[in-house]
């Protein structure tokens, strides 16, 4: 690849200005959606199981194990057709199935045929993140790359919080069924908005790199991305990340009540809006601070990774051994703050490395990594780790069992550590390959 003659008149750039604002104003949306759409069957699971007499088994299936297993499997080709096809097509589709899938979850018969809607769901969102991140990195320089990014992942953890609270407002003013169909039937729309008013962006222009429109093979692009250290030690972290990030978030409200003989309702409100705030937070803190630092030195990508977890640690453990709720909460908020920084920057750093035509691919490999550990693993571990202590310790068992998750960040970090004796030499062998 060469470089691209840029036009550098005010005109020109205050349109692509604007027009890389709308798209990500647009994008943002359409994770809010996204996360809406899965958060909000884990709120509607009760009047589900009861209207349909399913076993807690059967109904774990569908909130968890069938929607993860599917999610995953659908990840790589979905990201390939992106890295392939005009991603604005692939992302406007993938928002139009999932929310008509979501909808049709009203008109359930059986307990089946909601497992089959949350397939749907499942399959398309797997087409949002790689897509949404493949046009951010050629909206956006690398100077405000990470900003944008971030800005995403704030607006995944905001649709996270809407899901738990819109989800249980419909379900007790109207019902299960009606709350389907209005959190569903948006995202059509917003798909033909995006469709229809937006322009595909010039794959490379934020980096001036012309593309070849040649998209590489799989396995090309598994070779490409593997040959730098430094985005091996991202997928490591971000999987590791993973495991002790979903692990809190799937167990932390049982521990609350577990330990702290919180109500129900409490745990869901504080932890809700502790985990929906500070994520959002942590996302932005992580991207801004990333695109800040790195303008002097590129290893700071990965000194935010360090600097968050290491914040982060200190902070899970006030969580986990606080004598008051009021002090765990607080923990809570700052563990949740602080460990989220990776993200971003890992993220980041993919999509740095990643030609063109590679950046969806680069995106959904770090995508599966954390889905595995955290929606597959991190539920089965833990729960056989408080199992296995619970004759000994009874109810403190999950305090010692989430003690074990938040010991994993130490790997975590010293991973970050490594990556920095790497990252400068992999960005300049990857820009002399482009």
């Amino acid at each position: 690849m060469g470089v691209q003659t840029v036009d550098q008149t005010g005109a020109t750039s205050r349109r692509r200005g604007w027009a890389a604002g709308y798209m990500l104003v647009l994008l943002c949306l359409i994770a809010v959606i996204n996360y809406i759409d899965r958060q909000i069957m884990a709120i509607l699971l009760q009047p589900i199981k009861e209207e349909f007499h399913a076993s807690d088994t059967v109904m774990g299936l569908v909130v968890s194990t069938v929607f993860a297993a599917f999610f995953l499997a659908a990840s790589i080709p979905i990201a390939r057709l992106a890295d392939r096809y005009p991603r604005k097509i692939v992302v406007a589709a993938a928002v139009a199935f999932w929310s008509l899938m979501t909808s049709l979850g009203a008109v359930a018969a059986n307990v089946w045929q909601i497992m089959a809607t949350r397939i749907g769901v499942a399959v398309a969102e797997a087409g949002a993140g790689p897509g949404s991140h493949s046009m951010v990195s050629d909206l956006f320089t690398v100077r405000s790359r990470g900003a944008a990014i971030a800005a995403i992942g704030g607006a995944q953890s905001l649709g996270v919080g809407l899901g738990v609270f819109l989800g249980g407002w419909l379900s007790d003013t109207f019902s299960w069924r009606i709350s389907f169909m209005i959190v569903g039937l948006p995202g059509i729309l917003l798909a033909a908005i995006f469709l229809l008013t937006t322009r595909e962006p010039t794959r490379g222009q934020s980096d001036q790199l012309v593309d070849s429109g040649e998209t590489p093979t799989l396995m090309e692009a598994f070779r490409t991305l593997w040959k730098y250290p430094s985005y091996r030690c991202a997928v490591l972290i971000v999987a590791i990340g993973g495991f002790y990030g979903y692990g809190i978030l799937n167990w932390g409200p049982s521990f609350l009540r577990r330990a702290h003989s919180m109500s129900g309702t409490n745990v869901g409100i504080w932890f809700g809006v502790v985990v929906a705030v500070c994520l959002s937070i942590g996302n932005l803190t992580g991207g801004i601070l990333g695109d800040f630092l790195a303008r002097r030195d590129q290893r700071a990508y990965m000194w935010v990774a360090v600097i968050g977890q290491s914040l982060a640690f200190p902070c899970g453990l006030v969580f986990l051994l606080a004598p008051t709720w009021q002090m765990s909460i607080a923990g809570l908020a700052g563990y949740i703050t602080f460990y989220t920084m990776y993200s971003p920057v890992c993220t980041i750093l993919s999509q740095v490395l990643a030609p063109p035509r590679v950046r969806a691919t680069a995106s959904v490999v770090l995508g599966m990594a954390t889905g595995f550990m955290g929606l597959l693993v991190a539920p089965f571990v833990i729960g056989a780790i408080n199992d296995a202590l619970t004759p000994q310790f009874g109810q403190a068992a999950i305090r010692y069992g989430l003690l074990f998750v938040i010991m994993t960040m130490l790997p975590s970090i010293l991973l970050a550590v490594l990556a920095m004796r790497w990252i400068r030499n992999d960005i300049a062998v990857s820009r002399a390959r482009a």
